[in-house]
């Protein structure tokens, strides 16, 4: 059974990894839709260590923020207009987390994504998305907006570095994507041609009246899920109005056959920002800095 991008998940195990059968149905939904959604296919076990990881770098990021008094440049945070502050996504991160550089190379993404591509995929950014609300206090010098993201497509982005359009991504839910807190909505079908984008606030979007928000299908699915989309679906999500966070772990792959190199897009950032880490952590290490900061307990 499913609904439009939205399928009923069949795996066979092999060793410890399950790894996903993919259907010619379910390889034309993709091809027609531009995204296909496959609910539950990591474990709780699973999805407990992501959010452990999650909570490990976002605390080791914004203390490094605090403790150097430098912002981090993998740090998007926002000041919204209530004066609550919220995460908006941490990026890169696989450098800072072995678990989560681990699932990146996962069969259960990996051979779906080989499948929708026709070519070895090659992991050429990864980003977690938050929209998780923080109390810190510090002159962050952001936008007073909210969390929501602008009605985009990906290649807008990844067209700058010269990757091409068939760039396929996996979304990784790693809590439950309801209604209130935020979840992506995607324009089916909206990435069979690109659409040339403007600035909108500090990032892109798609002219006004490109798309029609009626038309935008909310993905709702439970933690553990995986949404696949292509790099030209249109997109964008509302604000999370919840108090809990919705992580979201992104991982997008190019095809081999680009040869676009090494960490094109995300290695400057590690290269710039991984000193301050590192000194930070050495600064706590000798008791010349108490951690500021700490992740709430989710209630």
């Amino acid at each position: 059974m499913h609904a439009r991008g939205r399928w009923q998940l069949t795996h066979t195990t092999i060793g410890r990894f399950d790894r996903v059968i993919i259907t010619e149905a379910m390889r034309e939904s993709f091809q027609r839709d531009g995204y296909l959604v496959m609910p539950s296919v990591f474990d709780s076990d699973e999805v407990r260590s992501m959010a452990v990881e999650a909570d490990f770098i976002l605390e080791l990021v914004i203390n490094s923020t605090l403790c150097n008094d430098r912002q981090s440049g993998r740090l998007d945070i926002r000041r919204s207009a209530s004066n609550r502050m919220i995460v908006r996504k941490i990026q890169p991160i696989i450098d800072l987390s072995l678990v989560l550089a681990k699932f990146s190379d996962d069969p259960r993404l990996i051979e779906p994504i080989e499948q929708f591509m026709g070519d070895t995929p090659v992991l050429m950014e990864e980003k977690l998305n938050y929209k998780q609300p923080v109390s810190v206090e510090y002159d962050f010098r952001v936008p007073r907006e909210d969390d929501g993201f602008p009605i985009h497509n990906d290649w807008a982005y990844y067209r700058v570095n010269g990757y091409p359009p068939a760039v396929i991504s996996s979304a990784l839910s790693i809590d439950d994507s309801l209604r209130d807190n935020g979840p992506i909505q995607v324009f089916p079908g909206s990435h069979l041609k690109h659409v040339e984008h403007v600035g909108v606030g500090m990032g892109l979007g798609v002219p006004v009246g490109t798309v029609r928000m009626d038309d935008a299908v909310p993905i709702l699915a439970p933690a553990g899920s995986v949404m696949f989309f292509h790099s030209r679906l249109i997109h964008t999500s509302t604000p999370n109005t919840t108090n809990r966070s919705r992580r979201m772990m992104i991982y997008s792959h190019y095809p081999a056959a680009a040869d676009m190199g090494v960490d094109v897009r995300n290695g400057p950032i590690r290269l710039r920002e991984s000193p301050w880490e590192w000194d930070y952590l050495r600064q706590r290490d000798a008791g010349h800095y108490v951690d500021a900061f700490r992740v709430e307990a989710s209630g």
